[in-house]
């Protein structure tokens, strides 16, 4: 039996791809990478007569050549080439050929003029592409900059086949029209590409089982128009709670079983890329710039459906507030803009776990705050815990231990005696516990209901 089929993706053996691992980014001089080939045909292994070694099989394959503005066809051994492997179960665009089971469906004959009616009725002006589009679609060479000598990346699209459009077909031999070991129609499709390279239009013909179905946006939801949705989302400068892409980026909250699935993304510009749509926007919890395939209907909020108050501010008397005025609640979400003790500014998503406040002398500590002379300490009392009364006022409080009299002024935020902390999970940090002072935060806002923007529902 053939070790290879009609369709299945190849690699010359001195390529980095192996198997399933083709996100292998390509350094040095990028241009030794052979393309991506596709098997068109298949002569029976065979075996030298003298030894009885296997001295493979003969593979016909096809590959797209950009800077010709070709396709072009090898005969190639099998025993120089490595199979690599990509899988379309999760794609939404791409779709393999099979019209045998379109005229099962159907209750039709498998007979060569139903398959003719069924390409005429059905197949006639869709969009193929060449089954190695993906690969050759992400595959990245890094290359060093001559300015200050960093990595830079950029897409290596030598041999990225083009879209085209189905114009005719017609069967590979017009006496034997169907596969003597499958049975299945051999069927190649006209196949009609604008060529940049010659500024022309191409036709040629093309095996149908070398190519995959392109569906359009609008194909995946015909009761919506999903693309102009998330234009006009974009013009009116909306958000998107999306989804954490891959999956496998999600991650979960130090000290707690919380995943965060979602990210809040604030739309920037619509991208087209080869043969889908893209929505560029900036991610929240990575603080990045990034790119979401429109393949599905995204959640948009609006800013007030996000943000609440926002801290240095004035309300709505005209007293400004300060940053010290925002009232943290543990399990609650922030936004916040905050300097390190290397003076570095960074922003970020934080989710609260605790608040504590540090007193560096605790006896100047009770010195100043009076009304905590009734609370007795081992005198090594260094950190406690602390919440918020309604008036801005806070009380402190200590597992297992009783504190009479525990309410402090809002002047404690101003106490050089203490630091007050945050304890929380910093979401830039991938859900790492992280703490932060708050006289380093120099800008605060609310995010509203934020465990339901970024936390998986429970099951």
């Amino acid at each position: 039996m053939s070790e290879f089929k009609q369709g299945e993706l190849i690699v010359f053996k001195t390529h980095p791809y192996i198997n399933k691992l083709t996100n292998i980014k390509i350094t040095a001089y990028s241009d030794y990478s052979s393309p991506v080939l596709v098997i068109k045909e298949i002569k029976e292994k065979s075996f030298d007569k003298e030894t009885g070694i296997d001295i493979g099989q003969q593979l016909n394959c096809i590959y797209y050549n950009s800077k010709e503005g070709k396709f072009t066809d090898k005969w190639i051994n099998s025993n120089l080439v490595n199979k690599i492997f990509f899988s379309i179960i999760d794609q939404k665009f791409l779709f393999e050929f099979n019209f045998k089971s379109q005229l099962e469906e159907k209750n039709k004959e498998l007979t060569s003029k139903n398959y003719e009616n069924l390409i005429k009725q059905s197949y006639i002006n869709r969009k193929v592409v060449l089954k190695s589009v993906d690969i050759e679609l992400n595959k990245v060479k890094v290359n060093r900059t001559k300015e200050n000598g960093e990595l830079m990346e950029t897409n290596h699209l030598e041999f990225l086949p083009p879209i085209m459009t189905i114009i005719g077909f017609k069967f590979s031999d017009e006496k034997n029209k169907f596969s003597e070991k499958s049975g299945l129609p051999l069927i190649d499709l006209k196949c009609k590409w604008y060529n940049s390279n010659s500024k022309t239009f191409s036709e040629l013909y093309l095996p149908s089982e070398t190519l995959y179905e392109v569906k359009n946006t609008h194909d995946l939801f015909p009761e919506k128009d999903l693309l102009s949705d998330i234009v006009e989302s974009v013009e009116k400068n909306s958000f998107f709670n999306l989804p954490i892409l891959p999956s496998i980026n999600s991650f979960t909250l130090e000290g707690s079983s919380t995943k965060i699935s979602r990210t809040l993304g604030h739309s920037k510009a619509i991208l087209f890329k080869h043969y889908f749509y893209q929505m560029n926007y900036f991610d929240y919890i990575t603080q990045k710039k990034s790119a979401i395939t429109i393949n599905d209907t995204f959640s948009v909020k609006t800013e007030t459906q996000i943000f609440g108050k926002k801290f240095p501010d004035y309300n709505s008397r005209g007293f400004k507030l300060k940053t010290f005025d925002c009232k943290f609640a543990p399990n609650s979400y922030y936004y916040i803009r905050y300097k390190d003790t290397y003076n570095n500014i960074t922003t970020r998503l934080i989710k609260i776990i605790d608040l504590f406040i540090y007193i560096k002398d605790l006896k100047k500590f009770k010195d100043l705050y009076k009304n905590l002379n009734s609370w007795i300490t081992d005198g090594n009392q260094e950190f406690v815990n602390y919440n918020y009364n309604d008036n801005g006022s806070i009380f402190i409080h200590s597992p297992g231990e009783i504190i009479p009299d525990n309410t402090l002024p809002k002047t404690i935020f101003e106490d050089q005696n203490v630091e007050i902390i945050l304890k929380t999970n910093c979401l830039l940090r991938e859900g790492k516990i992280r703490n932060f002072k708050i006289n380093s935060i120099l800008e605060i806002q609310e995010i509203i209901n934020g465990n339901e923007i970024f936390e998986s529902a429970e099951v």
